[in-house]
């Protein structure tokens, strides 16, 4: 799946050990997105900054907390590129 959005801001977390950037992105009208970049990845996000427009690759990951129980969806990036508008 790609979302193609401009960059709202990116920032940099660590829980317990797991390190991420995660990517607010802003694909359209009034909508927001999360995206994970991990490991790796999180490499490919040096080449950008806010109000860039890119295309990310994300595939869904499913979960559930272990402590809680509460069911969450990630985007997690699996490629990103720049768009360009010519």
């Amino acid at each position: 799946m790609k979302i193609t959005g401009n960059i709202e801001s990116i920032e940099y977390r660590n829980t317990a050990g797991h390190e991420k950037k995660v990517v607010t992105l802003l694909p359209g009208f009034r909508q927001k997105a999360f995206v994970e970049f991990r490991g790796r990845r999180m490499a490919d996000l040096d080449a950008f900054k806010e109000n860039d427009e890119i295309e990310v690759t994300v595939t869904l990951e499913g979960k559930i907390s272990k402590n809680s129980g509460i069911q969450y969806n990630n985007l997690v990036a699996q490629a990103v590129e720049p768009v360009t508008n010519y």
